[in-house]
């Protein structure tokens, strides 16, 4: 069994010198030809002096196997600047393997003696030890005489291959494959599908090798590439990008796609928007969830969709309102924000509904919809998603998304506001919002918009206003009820709040800026570390009678949630004391429910929910969708839908599903959904590999132990390293990197410390 390497970390100075340390910074491995001592001998090589010519560069950051320590994989252009190989053999892209962390490295082109001509993209493969070397994914050109007509688009030519001995041989997996991901063990790729037609007839069909992405197929392989499903979208949309989500690694395929469609309306195709939907046992049809999920408007395809962490089957997402789409005169510039609105779901996206305004704002004024102000129709609390950070072009408009950690489940924090949309571009009239059951109830707890972490499993709070320079921050330790402050040394415009990985400690990282400008202050960048355990001394640590016992449940289920009945332990609201260090909030299943049409079903493919149904004993209802894609090769093999249009969500261990579903109702539950979270892109048009200066550490870490001989950029970019390495391997707990969690690399390095 092949264990993790926790303690890598890797510097990498705008892909020209690499530093690497095996042991968290005590010991550092210095690049060649900059190191202090006379000899070179094992120095970090860069990859892109070992390429023929000696003038190559590194395309993105070097990525370390999650498991055999020591091996290395970086992609790199063959040519940078300055003299080189010259003509064909200069477009070539290469990828280059280390088994000693970088002091020497395999040209794996070169090593597979003309068997590869150009490597697209590569991952490791999933490994389990058995072979000396370890096994290698990527999408590569075989035919040099193909590639030498490529122009750098998609292609037919282009194929998704496996090796286990460094490309001294390789198996092809998916012929036409242009895009591929590995998550979970599972293999997921992108083709055109007319790939079989491509080249049986070849130029006679296709007078060009180029791929009209416009119209391609996602397959999904569960046993290592061995076979593939093909995904069913009931759309009769071609598909432009794809965002997986995995919530379980123990099971294989996903829960949920987030599919962007190529719409035909033009207000459609203008609108930040994909279609969310739900995947069944057999990993082949998808079922509409979610329609028009708000989703960047720019190239990273980041989502408004969060798991409530710790809970199952709680979501919360925003869409655009259908009445964008009807009054497109509204819509100006191609902004939708103001039809923005937020939704939450208690059963794994069967339904979703609007998220109830809190009683009171947090100076105790009663919320009510005042029609000439709102409309009342869509009148609830709306809170920010990762889009709203992510498109955020400075610290100045970024604004904390939903939030939750599974050491603190049922407690969600967010910034957002009460009214008729999510507010996104007014940040003084935005709000921080705490609940503390899952979502079903929320107080405002603080007046403006907060930065936020949790700590002490979610026992301390803290926080800090934000768009200001503050010299204090607050904290508390009854889940927002209450707050205290806590002066800092001098005021900073806090960018973020940062705890250990697990959130269950007391130390916290408060940093940010002193000044708006590098102009006002060449060295603005500040950090606070904060010690509870010190600020606190005398805090109490919590006894048996300071707890309560919580059953999650949705809103009207008589204490259900995805079938089950569950008992956790929080501490009692009023009590403020710390939870002791080995508290575990672990749930205990005291039940099970009978299956409800309301609670327990999701709409079959092909049908979607209709949530305006007169009769209230139909709802839920699900109807036949308009224009629903018939021609996927698998719906051949698909079970009959039952006259309900209806089948158990996925995840769901309720009982007796045949008075929810119908008598002809089949017995199969879609796929299971479970509370482990990983997620992915799959962009639909060719990206080069072309992030350089990442900074990776996979653990926790001790800002002390950092060597004098790591470059200045390194240390700069400690604060946010961490949770770019966890966010690469699949570590971090939230669907889409939450604001406070942005690594700072993505930023100007003279605008952090």
């Amino acid at each position: 069994m092949l264990k993790s390497t926790p303690e890598l970390i890797l510097q990498d100075a705008m892909g020209e010198l690499y530093w690497a340390s095996a042991d968290l910074g005590t010991t550092w491995t210095q690049p060649c030809g900059k190191v202090s001592h006379t000899g070179e001998e094992g120095c970090f090589k860069n990859p892109g002096e070992v390429v023929p010519g000696g003038r190559g560069r590194a395309m993105g950051a070097i990525r370390p196997h999650p498991k055999r320590a020591g091996w290395l994989l970086s992609f790199v252009r063959t040519c940078d600047a300055g003299p080189g190989p010259g003509g064909m053999a200069c477009r070539v892209n290469r990828l280059l393997a280390s088994g000693d962390l970088g002091k020497t490295w395999t040209d794996m082109v070169a090593n597979s003696k003309g068997k590869v001509a150009s490597f697209v993209d590569f991952d490791w493969a999933p490994d389990d030890g058995a072979g000396p070397y370890p096994p290698i994914y990527a999408t590569v050109f075989r035919d040099g005489t193909k590639f030498a007509a490529y122009r750098g688009a998609w292609d037919y030519n282009i194929d998704f291959v496996r090796s286990e001995d460094l490309f001294s041989t390789h198996t092809l997996v998916e012929q036409c494959a242009n895009a591929f991901e590995i998550l979970n063990g599972d293999v997921y790729t992108a083709s055109p599908p007319d790939c079989a037609d491509y080249h049986k007839h070849g130029a006679k069909n296709h007078p060009s090798s180029e791929v009209n992405t416009n119209n391609v197929v996602l397959k999904i392989s569960t046993n290592q590439g061995k076979s593939f499903n093909t995904a069913c979208f009931p759309m009769n949309l071609p598909a432009n990008a794809f965002e997986i989500y995995d919530f379980h690694a123990d099971d294989a395929g996903p829960d949920f796609i987030a599919v962007d469609h190529i719409e035909t309306s033009a207000i459609e195709a203008r609108a930040p928007m994909s279609q969310l939907y739900a995947s069944d046992e057999s990993m082949s049809f998808f079922s509409m969830s979610m329609r028009t999920m708000v989703k960047d408007s720019g190239g990273s395809f980041v989502q408004d969709f969060a798991k409530v962490l710790g809970l199952e089957g709680v979501f919360i997402a925003n869409q655009i309102s259908y009445k964008a789409f009807i009054d497109g005169a509204a819509i100006r510039n191609g902004d939708y924000s103001a039809y923005y609105e937020s939704r939450i779901s208690f059963n794994a996206g069967g339904t979703w509904h609007k998220i109830p305004a809190p009683a009171t704002d947090a100076e105790g004024v009663k919320y009510a919809c005042a029609e000439d102000e709102f409309d009342c129709e869509r009148y609830g609390l709306h809170l920010h998603g990762a889009v709203d950070w992510d498109t955020s072009e400075d610290w100045n408009g970024r604004l904390g998304g939903v939030y939750t950690r599974s050491s603190a489940p049922g407690v969600i924090i967010s910034t957002g506001n009460v009214g008729d949309a999510v507010i996104t571009d007014e940040p003084a009239r935005v709000n921080t919002y705490i609940s503390r059951d899952g979502g079903a109830t929320w107080i405002e707890s603080k007046k403006g918009a907060y930065i936020y972490e949790f700590g002490n499993r979610g026992g301390l709070l803290v926080v800090a206003k934000q768009f200001m320079p503050v010299d204090v921050i607050e904290y508390s330790l009854n889940e927002g009820k209450s707050w205290s402050t806590l002066k800092l040394a001098n005021s900073i415009f806090v960018h973020n709040i940062r705890v250990d990985p697990s959130s269950k400690g007391h130390v916290f990282i408060i940093h940010g800026m002193t000044a708006e400008s590098v102009h006002a202050d060449p060295n603005r960048g500040s950090y606070f570390v904060v010690d509870f355990d010190e600020i606190i001394s005398g805090g109490k640590v919590c006894g048996a009678a300071d707890y309560e016992m919580w059953s999650p449940a949705a809103p009207g289920s008589h204490g259900c949630l995805m079938g089950q009945k569950y008992e956790l332990k929080r501490r009692k609201l009023d009590v403020e004391c710390f939870n002791d260090e080995d508290f575990d909030r672990a749930y205990t299943i005291v039940g099970t429910c009978e299956c409800s049409r309301v609670f327990d079903t999701e709409c079959d493919y092909g049908t979607e929910r209709v949530y305006n149904v007169p009769n209230a004993s139909q709802w839920p209802h699900c109807a036949p969708s308009d224009n629903v894609n018939t021609q996927c090769a698998a719906l051949n093999h698909k079970p009959p839908t039952p006259s309900s249009n209806l089948r158990i969500i996925s995840g769901d261990k309720c009982t007796s599903p045949g008075a929810a579903l119908g008598d002809d109702g089949p017995r199969r539950r879609g796929h299971h959904r479970g509370r482990m979270f990983v997620q992915f892109i799959m962009l639909l048009a060719f990206l080069g590999v072309a992030a350089y200066g990442a900074m990776y550490v996979h653990a926790n870490y001790d800002l002390g132990t950092l060597s004098t001989t790591v470059p200045n950029a390194a240390r700069n970019a400690i604060n946010g390293a961490y949770e770019k390495f966890q966010d690469t391997f699949g570590k971090r707990e939230q669907a889409t990197p939450p604001g406070y969690f942005e690594p700072l690399g993505d930023f100007a390095a003279e605008d952090e410390i």
